[in-house]
């Protein structure tokens, strides 16, 4: 997570975010499992958001916009089997 201003920062500490060595972002505190780290976000969105500060939560997963289209291949037409025509019979 990255924070623009002292007020973004200062939500996320208050979350449990930490700053990283850079300061440049934040992480999460360590030792939270998946429904706390989910909790934290959440409620540091909605924290932000009552500030009227935007957030954008990214979580690393491809959306369809992040993939890219594959190359449209043709398809062959269909093949109709080749009947060969059958010997008449002769009735007598």
């Amino acid at each position: 997570m990255t924070a623009s201003t002292n007020a973004a920062r200062l939500l996320l500490e208050q979350h449990g975010f930490v700053p990283t060595a850079d300061g440049a972002s934040y992480r999460p505190r360590d030792g939270l499992d998946e429904r706390q780290l989910l909790s934290a976000v959440t409620a540091a969105e909605a924290h932000a958001y009552t500030h009227g500060l935007s957030a954008r939560v990214g979580l690393g997963i491809p959306t369809p916009a992040d993939i890219p289209a594959s190359a449209r291949r043709r398809s062959a037409a269909p093949t109709v089997p080749q009947s060969t025509p059958s010997a008449r019979r002769r009735t007598r």
